[in-house]
């Protein structure tokens, strides 16, 4: 059946002639792939569409019995390629294609995860100079719906108010602790149990306002551009390290079950 979604292009391939193979993050089925018969081809109506970073609204032939779908028809809503060139930009969004790519699975509907990825695009692919901001924004929202949001405005290991302390100057450092995850004072990661990462409190100040802003107003506030990329660095670091660590597919649908059944959980 014909079905319209909004989707982003992660990877492209070529396939025969003048066919494509895609494989897509859409609003409405997660990851799928899709061929574009002729698309290739200059006079193909689908030529030019597919390319990775596009934000696009596609019509798709949609079979659940089959692993590559159809595409019936494409237009494009973002591109990167749209604004004036910028390595920044294209780096920016090839490094959210990537955290995509690494952090889902195959047809595992996310909507929230779309709408941010979708936001993320939208405000790169605009002059933007927050460039390394709005791909910390989408970390840290990416890290939240993984399961492993974390906790910034209380020591992760003491409970302490990590601002009161700041404003009391008694801290020197912080760090951002794998497990369990947040913030924490310097003095009370001593012990190895604790594996993170130095967070400076610069970088520290703009996680907080990151935390709580609008991506809308990204580039209404002066942000050093060293502490933005140092932060995407220390949140793309976290996610990654929590990627390794999930649990399969199949066995992260089977956890959810249980947490939201937890009489079955017991009963079993």
């Amino acid at each position: 059946m014909l079905t319209k979604t909004r989707s982003v292009v992660l990877k492209e391939i070529k396939f025969r002639d003048q066919s494509k193979i895609c494989s897509l993050y859409t609003r409405d089925f997660g990851r799928i792939s899709v061929i574009l018969k002729g698309g290739r081809n200059p006079k193909s109506r689908l030529s030019g569409l597919f390319s990775t970073g596009n934000l696009l609204e596609v019509v798709l032939y949609n079979r659940s019995n089959r692993d590559i779908q159809l595409v019936s028809e494409a237009r494009i809503i973002r591109s990167p390629m749209t604004a004036e060139p910028s390595i920044e930009r294209f780096s920016a969004v090839y490094r959210l294609i990537e955290m995509v790519k690494n952090s889902t699975g195959n047809e595992e509907k996310n909507v929230r995860l779309f709408d941010v990825l979708s936001l993320t695009l939208e405000t790169l692919c605009r002059p933007c100079r927050n460039i390394d901001a709005a791909v910390a924004w989408f970390l840290l929202r990416l890290i939240s719906d993984m399961g492993f949001e974390p906790s910034i405005d209380h020591c992760v290991v003491t409970g302490k108010p990590i601002m009161t302390m700041l404003q009391e100057a008694s801290v020197g450092k912080l760090h951002l602790i794998y497990d369990p995850g947040g913030v924490a004072l310097d003095r009370a990661t001593t012990s190895p149990k604790f594996s993170g990462q130095l967070l400076p409190i610069p970088v520290y100040l703009l996680l907080r306002t990151l935390a709580n802003l609008d991506i809308g107003l990204i580039d209404d506030i002066d942000i050093p551009p060293d502490e933005s990329r140092q932060l995407c660095d220390i949140l793309q670091n976290y996610c990654s390290m929590h990627s390794e660590h999930q649990p399969p597919t199949k066995n992260r649908k089977i956890i959810s079950q249980l947490l939201s059944n937890p009489e079955q959980s017991h009963n079993g």
